[in-house]
């Protein structure tokens, strides 16, 4: 997999995009009620998330796991009472007593990654005996993925964000379906990475794909389809429509067996 952090432009904002999202990627802690000791943050980057809820949260032991030196080294400074990992292998808590936490890696993983990469991931996510698995990403439903709404696509034609569509249609294609338009508009305001953002695949998988990748061994204790609160009142600020499709997902899985 690609861990070169140049491809990220501007890495402060990136981090601080990140950090807006903190109290939403929390959202597991109070919805899960058997016994576990461990939390492992997937893809933790530099370990916000664990910096915001160890205070919070203190009964618990912390790791983090990213595949970026660079990141874990930042998380290591950032916070150093916690554990990190760029080494999947060398992780050493129980993960029978621990939830791994998934957030918004899995577009990452796809988009990166090759389809050995994709395959490991998936394993080491079911095929490792976590006792929980909490999930946080953007995801679209094939159900919703209908022609796309001209009257929006025009809006947007005519907006001052017209360039940076005719950019995201150079990479993708002209834009057929409302999944398409979508995926655009989740993006359209992360100018300052936008070579990256641009290329990155925000929906590489449908929300009923990934359903179906849960195994037995699991059961849905959770399941939240929604969209961001403040990207649906960006869009109705720049555009003047109201986003009605579901944009993100959030799960929450048990070991049973």
């Amino acid at each position: 997999m690609d861990t070169d952090m140049n491809r990220i432009s501007d890495l402060d904002i990136y981090l601080t995009r990140m950090q807006r999202s903190i109290l939403d990627k929390m959202f597991f802690i109070d919805k899960v009620f058997e016994p576990f000791k461990y939390i492992l943050d997937f893809g933790c980057a530099n370990g916000e998330l664990i910096k915001a809820m160890k205070p919070m949260f203190p009964d618990y032991e912390y790791s983090g796991y990213d595949i970026s030196r660079e990141m874990i080294e930042a998380a290591r400074q950032n916070v150093p009472d916690a554990k990190f990992y760029d080494n999947w292998d060398k992780i050493d808590i129980p993960f029978d007593e621990s939830l791994i936490n998934i957030s918004s890696t899995i577009h990452e993983v796809y988009s990166y990654g090759t389809e050995k990469d994709i395959d490991l991931f998936w394993d080491r996510v079911f095929g490792s005996g976590f006792r929980y698995v909490t999930i946080r990403d953007m995801m679209f439903s094939q159900a919703e993925n209908i022609p796309v709404r001209k009257e929006q696509l025009e809006a947007i034609r005519n907006s001052t964000y017209a360039e940076w569509l005719e950019s995201f249609e150079s990479v993708w294609g002209k834009i057929k379906e409302q999944r398409q338009l979508v995926h655009f508009l989740l993006k359209y305001k992360y100018t300052q990475n936008w070579d990256r953002e641009v290329h990155e695949n925000y929906f590489p998988v449908f929300t009923e794909e990934l359903m179906k990748r849960i195994p037995d061994s699991y059961r849905l204790v959770y399941k939240d389809v929604f969209t961001l609160p403040y990207t649906s009142w960006q869009i109705r600020k720049d555009f003047g429509f109201e986003l009605t499709e579901h944009t993100h997902i959030k799960l929450i899985l048990e070991r049973i067996k």
